[in-house]
């Protein structure tokens, strides 16, 4: 692990990242881990993980334990002496925080017509730890709010099929709810959603065109279940020519959500698979 010294302090209140290493894998577009894949543990341990398997980006989401020392729920609502400390942990273990979610935006928005108060502060959160995209489940009424957000903070909105039953289980329902409104709300497209929901990933992609602002990098069987990234339906090389067709820029964040006691092997074969999808190009 690096050390964090003086220099790093002031970088860290710049709110600076440390720059890829010599040698370090290339990626297309940048490639990382939803830390819900290493649940089992705290942000920390995952941001530790991330490392480990040579990638430089992670998006944290909402209730995971911080650290073993200081366990309480991770969120944008935490302290700013805990906002420091994830900070150094990143800086120290070379890991960027581009992604945050999923977050539900706009309580109470159908009610009030617009709740600023609760969600200003998850954008001023996402600018402060230098993040890209903010993943989320927003209320319908809260679109014309979050379209001002996304401009006025240079952030992007994505919002994530969620399955079965979910507002947004489908590409279709992504469709419908953005139509009309700021270019910079889209989809966070969770491919292994999208494969059990019975769509084909790149097909999924084509339709939301320039709407897909990230990926959540799972795979599936179609209408069944979750498998390793590479090892299931999903046609890796048609995702990634979807991808650059529709002038795709954001980040994709790895996902596995089985064997989450033990799955380092399996998602470093998923990043192996992902990776292997480019070298026909």
């Amino acid at each position: 692990m690096k050390t964090a010294g003086a220099l790093a302090i002031v970088a860290l209140a710049a709110g600076a990242f440390m720059t890829p290493e010599a040698g370090a894998q290339e990626d297309r577009w940048p490639l990382g881990i939803q830390a819900y894949t290493f649940r089992e543990g705290t942000l920390f341990e995952a941001i530790e993980k991330t490392a480990e398997l040579g990638l430089e980006y992670i998006e944290a989401y909402p209730s995971q334990p911080l650290s073993q020392d200081n366990p309480i729920p991770f969120s944008h609502e935490i302290s700013e002496q805990d906002r420091m400390a994830l900070k150094a942990k990143l800086y120290d273990e070379g890991v960027r925080l581009i992604a945050y979610g999923v977050v539900g935006l706009g309580e109470h928005a159908i009610e009030l017509g617009s709740d600023e108060e609760t969600v200003r502060p998850v954008f001023e959160f996402a600018q402060e730890m230098g993040v890209d995209v903010i993943t989320a489940y927003p209320e319908p009424g809260s679109f014309e709010l979050l379209g001002e957000l996304c401009d006025e903070f240079g952030i992007d909105i994505a919002i994530h099929n969620s399955g079965a039953g979910s507002r947004y289980e489908t590409v279709s329902d992504i469709l419908e709810a953005v139509e009309g409104h700021h270019p910079r709300i889209g989809a966070c497209v969770d491919l292994g959603l999208v494969l059990q929901a019975g769509e084909i990933p790149h097909e999924a992609i084509d339709a939301l065109g320039e709407r897909v602002k990230a990926l959540h990098l799972k795979d599936a069987e179609l209408n069944g279940s979750e498998t390793v990234v590479g090892e299931g339906d999903m046609d890796l090389e048609a995702v990634v020519t979807a991808l650059e067709a529709v002038g795709f820029d954001g980040p994709v964040m790895l996902e596995y959500e089985p064997h989450p006691e033990d799955n380092m092997p399996h998602v470093a074969t998923g990043i192996a698979n992902w990776r292997a999808a480019f070298e026909d190009e």
